[in-house]
């Protein structure tokens, strides 16, 4: 259900995508129905072997609130497929102008904005190891993981059942190696990469957590245009139970901010210092799960504390992969 723009979507076993509106009391109208997905992906994502007839199956839809939208692209709609591959829906336009309208309240047409593939080198959990300081390194703090420098056993998605998006941060699930356990997979942008301003990079001491996307037709831009490349954080955690349902923890209403962030809100490194950790409650058979989102201030906290032990690992790395070179 999309209650801001007043539109509900419906998901069919064969990744088709519907989209209705309530029209009174007791009707619904019928928009649009998206059944050639596959398609409007593959013209995004050419030659990509995460996207295929055999595999590509729409497991999960999620509405994007309208304050993450900027400029002239308005995302309204990612979808999740089983193996990891993202797809954003935003209105498009057609010679002519059609898909939109002046009138207020016209519904404009969705389509393919942009694809976005799984990483591919995720780590096993099995292969993951614990060292002190990884506390400080890992974006999520429910298993504290690092991954050595090489990995011996990268660790494909193929059977994701369930997905959540929230304020550009992707959470999905698939059963592990066995059936006591669940792997959540969570990405989020790096956004000391995105945001170096064209700064040269320092290299970075942290491996096998990150990936650049691969640049498509929906993200590069106009022609000549020097966007950074889309680099994102990912992560793969074991979660004991098989997971249900999974939402954003409640927030205490005054520290809310949520709709007047400018940046967008997809920005961490500008609201980690007027909102708190983000937290989400994954729903399994053997109860509940608290996932915490850290914020490079809450990074850079259990570093300083690990650095006044003698362990001062985590403040190097985190010199390196949050301190953005100055211009002068």
């Amino acid at each position: 259900m999309d209650k801001k723009r007043n539109v509900f979507y419906t998901l069919s076993s064969s990744s088709t995508i519907s989209v209705y509106r309530t029209n009174g009391d007791k009707a619904v109208q019928h928009l649009q129905t998206l059944s050639n997905i596959y398609k409007l992906a593959q013209d995004k994502a050419l030659s990509s072997p995460a996207l295929s007839p055999k595999n590509f199956s729409i497991v999960s839809i999620q509405v994007i609130d309208p304050v993450e939208s900027r400029g002239h692209i308005q995302l309204h709609l990612m979808a999740i497929t089983t193996n990891g591959v993202r797809l954003f829906f935003s209105p498009q336009a057609s010679l002519g102008g059609y898909g939109y309208s002046s009138v207020p309240g016209a519904y404009k047409t969705l389509g393919v904005q942009h694809v976005r593939l799984p990483p591919t080198n995720l780590l096993h959990p099995d292969e993951q190891t614990n060292p002190i300081h990884s506390q400080a390194m890992n974006s999520y703090a429910l298993i504290q993981t690092n991954p050595p420098p090489t990995a011996s056993r990268p660790y494909i998605l193929s059977a994701i059942e369930n997905a959540l998006y929230f304020a550009g941060l992707t959470i999905a699930t698939q059963q592990g190696d066995v059936d006591t356990l669940d792997y959540i997979l969570l990405l989020s942008p790096d956004l000391p990469k995105i945001g170096s301003f064209g700064q040269p990079q320092q290299p970075s001491t942290q491996q096998l957590t990150s990936y650049q996307a691969p640049t498509y037709p929906g993200y590069a831009g106009p022609q000549g245009s020097q966007r950074p490349p889309l680099t994102e954080q990912a992560t793969l955690l074991p979660i004991p139970g098989r997971t249900w349902a999974m939402c954003p923890a409640p927030r205490d209403p005054h520290d809310e901010v949520y709709a007047t962030h400018d940046p967008v809100v997809t920005n961490e490194l500008v609201y980690q210092f007027t909102e708190p950790t983000r937290e989400f409650i994954v729903m399994t058979n053997v109860g509940l799960s608290f996932l915490a989102k850290r914020r490079p201030i809450d990074a850079l906290k259990l570093a300083v504390e690990e650095a006044m032990e003698g362990n001062t690992g985590s403040i190097v790395h985190f010199r390196d992969r949050q301190v953005l070179p100055l211009p002068y």
